[in-house]
């Protein structure tokens, strides 16, 4: 029995990538909400998630903080308005 487990878990690590990614990755959601809370969690992810965004947009030579001026110079009224 124990072999057949520990062939299992060789098997997962060695072959399936993804798998390992996502298991590795609901152990430590898992683990954070037993510690931390849910809400507290949600927000941790969120901030990641946010991080993960802005990162892929630098990443990709888009220039994120001249659409940002923009849309701030969309939005926001004219007497705030610095440029």
């Amino acid at each position: 029995m124990f072999e057949a487990v520990k062939n299992f878990v060789i098997d997962m690590f060695e072959s399936h990538r993804t798998r390992k990614v996502g298991f590795i990755a609901g152990l430590c959601t898992g683990a954070a909400i037993l510690l931390l809370g849910f809400f507290n969690t949600l927000f941790i992810v969120l901030c990641g998630l946010v991080g993960l965004f802005v990162g892929s947009r630098f990443d990709s030579k888009d220039d994120l903080v001249e659409k940002i001026l923009i849309k701030l110079d969309e939005v926001l009224p004219e007497r705030i308005q610095r440029w």
